[in-house]
């Protein structure tokens, strides 16, 4: 794809037509579809939580021509091992049709300066160890950390 124009901002209440099917299409990568689908009401509390100023997660928005081509979720929280917050970026989508064109770099970026801007001493995330188009980006804008995730769902 050639190099589009757009910018980033934040997400605003006028984003969720354009931010729900990216959002969507966001968990099917990750298998949530069908009957593993998330629930409505986690989708449309995902969306109130990202626009309430009260809540410690963020939303940004690639836009081009009024469309969104790319969405990228901060969580922030405390941490025990240094005083300033930690962002964990959460979610980072990008519309097949646009990629290739800068989109997911200047969504890391504006979340790094995002999350510099609100305090945080660092950001971090994850991604399948399959998804290798991704890791090749995060490989150039990122340290690879030595982790092994586990969860317990309760």
């Amino acid at each position: 794809m050639a190099e589009a124009v757009f910018s980033i901002r934040p997400l605003q209440a006028g984003d969720h037509a354009g931010w729900l099917p990216l959002w969507r299409d966001y968990n099917a990568f990750y298998g949530r579809v069908g009957v593993s689908a998330l629930p409505e009401e986690v989708d449309r509390e995902t969306w109130r939580r990202l626009l309430a100023p009260e809540e410690p997660v963020r939303g940004l928005a690639a836009v081009a021509d009024g469309a969104l081509l790319g969405i990228a979720h901060l969580l922030y929280h405390r941490s025990t091992i240094q005083i300033q917050d930690s962002a964990y970026l959460q979610d980072l989508y990008v519309a097949p049709a646009a990629r290739g064109g800068g989109v997911a770099r200047a969504l890391l970026l504006a979340a790094a300066e995002r999350a510099r801007d609100d305090g945080a001493a660092m950001l971090y995330w994850r991604t399948a160890g399959d998804n290798h188009t991704a890791r090749r980006l995060y490989d150039q804008v990122a340290e690879l950390a030595d982790a092994v995730i586990y969860r317990q769902i309760l």
